[in-house]
């Protein structure tokens, strides 16, 4: 079953976050009808899910429903009842909520070195609103993240040091919890947390780093009037 998550006083944006049960969301392997089916049994809305290439690309979203299946790693809309949703295994979804807009973004280590937060921030700008409010759903934790030191270093020259981690073995990890912090700490937007490891979480996620799966979970957002 999916679970359904508000932030805290900020009672029209919505968020559901698909778990095992729910099944495969991965757009590159499962049909188009069947992807739609699984997703208006999470939400009965229209769906917007992009081709996700670890890139900073971004779609808007002008009704609801338009721009799925195009490849971005961003999206934006400023309607209503439209659902944005980022299709994970390991990587971290997240959320930018302002005042009318929201901005959903498929971050993983590449795209977060990449600067993928800083071009979804500035998608919300251009269309003439802030972010008072981030979400961040499950993703891989740096107990199952084990990384290279070279790319550790990068990371940690753009994120601080909290990016080094160490994983449940006491190799080298990436704390991908502690970059996404340090960009919503930058810019002072308050952000929560589902702070719930895909690695870990056998019986709830699917995950291609610890377990070597194709599935995909699926975070959606949306907001009501």
């Amino acid at each position: 079953m999916p679970a359904f998550i508000q932030l805290p006083g900020i009672s029209t944006v919505n968020f559901v976050v698909s778990h095992r049960s729910d099944g495969d969301f991965n757009s590159d392997v499962v049909d188009r009808t069947l992807l739609r089916s699984r997703r208006q049994e999470l939400v009965a809305l229209p769906w917007t899910q992009l081709n996700e290439i670890h890139g900073s690309d971004s779609q808007w979203v002008e009704t609801p429903g338009s721009r799925d299946g195009e490849i971005g790693d961003v999206i934006g809309t400023d309607v209503n009842n439209a659902v944005l949703g980022i299709w994970v295994g390991d990587c971290a979804p997240v959320f930018l909520i302002g005042e009318h807009l929201i901005v959903a973004v498929h971050a993983g280590w590449k795209g977060l070195r990449d600067g993928v937060l800083a071009h979804a921030h500035a998608l919300m700008r251009t269309h003439d609103d802030v972010a008072i409010h981030g979400f961040v759903g499950p993703h891989i934790g740096q107990c199952c993240y084990e990384f290279s030191e070279s790319d550790l270093r990068v990371m940690a020259d753009l994120f601080g040091s909290s990016a080094r981690g160490v994983d449940q073995f006491g190799r080298p990890a990436l704390n991908v919890a502690a970059c996404i912090r340090s960009f919503f700490r930058s810019c002072e937007i308050p952000l929560t947390e589902l702070s719930e490891c895909t690695g870990c979480r056998a019986e709830q996620y699917f995950s291609h780093r610890v377990r070597g799966e194709r599935e995909r979970q699926i975070v959606g957002v949306w907001r009501t009037t």
